[in-house]
């Protein structure tokens, strides 16, 4: 045991983050849980008023007090939106920008908001069953999902438009773009020589698709679920409208190196965009997307390989567009009513990274800290920084060198920026000290209420997967952190869908200063709610670690689950 949980766990006294109460230091981890307010708006309604009332929600947070949970987070915003009134940023439903393809339930959310503040009245019922309420917000932005422009209420149609789809943007960044992470220059696309490239793409017609699972991303899937007679081809000229490709093909679904892997020949498509869709729309998945450029192939008649950009999407397939610029992560795509499709040449990369902030840039910086501002006002415990993001790109990499941080980058090293594996380091550091910079900030002006942060597993610990890559080779400077006295406690995450990291031993004295930092464990509920006997094991473990803290994502999976809360229950009455 390292000399930093010791001190955790055999402090005597600590003070209150609710406020100048001294308290006794638990000798085992706290369990916590993390609200998701818009699900239980969405879902758990069940009266006959048109949004979800004070007395419900009472119901489901006296229900995690009895079991003995003593602290909950609450999430602030919805990506890049807010739930409470916002001078500097939105609240959600502001100007139509809410879920448009789940219209009652959001407007449901959106009157809600016109009975109470779902931030003021969780501080009040949390106080009230003795239970510590802390924000959860996100380090960035988080643009969210981007919807295409099918079967869209026309009432919907200028936002639509104004916010390019991604209906859950900040739309501070409409007008200031230049605070996100911007392309690499060494990337920034030559649109005319794409332009050519594509034309040159489609001078024979595509015969034949070769898509294989990637290695290393969910390996268990079946192989017998897509089959000729289940696989649809959709063919478009403008990615708008698609249509059923109706001609004879050839199928083969085959294991290449233990992976899946599927081959559509004797095609002869001769427009730019193809779509494929299972018409078996269950849960089970065959095949997953995972990057836009690589894992699928196109060749043409004469057995050229031709470029090609890929991504998933979601809806019906003759209807729903896909968006090529912006790859939001892997998915498994014959899952439900995804499908997955292809452009047939190159798509320029999108300059900016859409809901990842700049924190190195003032104006990136300036926004976020003024956000920040506006949570302190409300009597909240303490605060957790979110560093999980739905906006994700598998260039992630390429991203965040913006004019102002090739800027600092030559005034630190001297020279130009040349795009050499120095030269990155060396700008993923300036970026990584911004960071360090926005937490420093936000700690001085929290009224000495303690800052948390979900810890993404350090690059200096080596790993086979890649985890939490969402912002690419981004160092986490926990040491300057704790040197700065901006982080008291950092709960560690990973492969959350499975067991999550435990890098505990990483905290030393060395990297916290001999400080008692607060160290706890994430765990996404979603899991736990399709594997009992994974959740039951694992809790019961996780409660005689030395951690300080086992948060769980999120609490409405408890209050559906009432066996998961009377383990935690029984848990915590040991």
């Amino acid at each position: 045991m390292n000399t930093t949980i010791r001190n955790v766990l055999f402090a005597t006294i600590v003070l209150s983050a609710a406020g100048g109460i001294c308290l006794a230091q638990p000798t085992r981890p706290m369990i916590s849980t993390t609200i998701d307010f818009l699900d239980y708006a969405f879902f758990k309604h069940e009266g006959p008023e048109n949004y979800y009332t004070l007395e419900e929600y009472e119901k489901e947070l006296k229900e995690l007090a009895d079991a003995g949970i003593k602290k909950i987070y609450l999430r602030v915003n919805i990506c890049g939106l807010t739930h409470y009134p916002s001078k500097v940023s939105a609240q959600y439903g502001e100007n139509g920008a809410l879920h448009w393809s789940m219209e009652e339930q959001g407007l449901r959310l959106v009157e809600t908001y016109k009975h109470y503040n779902p931030c003021t009245e969780t501080i009040r019922i949390g106080h009230k069953y003795g239970m510590e309420v802390w924000a959860w917000e996100s380090l960035h932005d988080d643009a969210g999902v981007c919807y295409s422009a099918s079967d869209l209420p026309e009432r919907y149609a200028d936002i639509y438009h104004k916010l390019g789809g991604w209906a859950l943007l900040d739309p501070f960044y409409l007008d200031n773009p230049d605070a996100l992470a911007e392309i690499d220059p060494r990337f920034k696309p030559d649109e005319a020589a794409i332009q050519r490239r594509n034309q040159t793409a489609l001078r024979l017609p595509i015969e034949k698709i070769v898509f294989t699972n990637p290695e290393n991303k969910w390996r268990e899937q079946p192989s017998d679920k897509l089959t000729q007679d289940n696989l649809r081809v959709y063919v478009s000229s403008n990615n708008k409208q698609y249509v059923l490709y109706d001609k004879p093909f050839s199928f083969k679904m085959q294991k290449v190196d233990g992976r899946n892997q599927i081959e559509l020949s004797g095609l002869n498509i001769t427009v730019p965009y193809i779509k494929l869709d299972c018409t078996n729309n269950d849960s089970r998945f065959s095949m997953v997307i995972a990057k836009p450029v690589g894992q699928g192939k196109l060749y043409n008649t004469a057995g050229e390989l031709i470029p090609s950009t890929w991504n998933w999407g979601n809806g019906e397939p003759d209807k729903t567009w896909l968006n090529f610029s912006h790859f939001t992560g892997a998915a498994g795509w014959d899952y439900q009513d995804r499908n997955v499709g292809c452009f047939a040449g190159e798509v320029p990369q999108a300059r900016y990274y859409l809901g990842v902030v700049e924190y190195a840039t003032k104006k990136g910086m300036d926004h976020m800290v003024d956000r920040f501002r506006e949570l302190t006002e409300y009597p909240f415990d303490g605060y957790m920084f979110n560093t999980r993001c739905h906006s994700s790109r598998a260039d992630a990499d390429r991203y965040g060198f913006n004019p102002e941080v090739l800027e600092k980058f030559k005034a630190r090293y001297g020279h130009e920026y040349a795009g050499t594996e120095e030269d990155q380091k060396g700008v993923c550091q300036i970026r990584a000290e911004a960071i360090a910079d926005f937490f420093k900030n936000c700690k001085a002006i929290s009224k000495g209420r303690p800052i948390y942060m979900s810890a993404p597993r350090p690059l200096e610990i080596a790993t086979k997967e890649k985890i939490h890559d969402t912002f690419g080779p981004l160092p986490w400077l926990y040491k300057r952190y704790f040197a700065d006295g901006s982080i008291d406690g950092v709960v560690m995450i990973g492969k959350n869908w499975i067991d999550g990291d435990d890098f505990s031993d990483y905290f030393t004295d060395e990297i916290t200063g001999g400080k008692p930092i607060k160290i706890g464990i994430f765990r996404e509920g979603a899991r736990y709610g399709r594997n009992k006997d994974f959740f039951f094991k694992d809790m019961a473990k996780l409660v005689k670690t030395n951690l300080s803290e086992i948060e769980f994502y999120e609490s409405m999976i408890l209050n559906q689950q009432h066996d998961m809360l009377d383990f935690i229950r029984k848990l915590n009455a040991e």
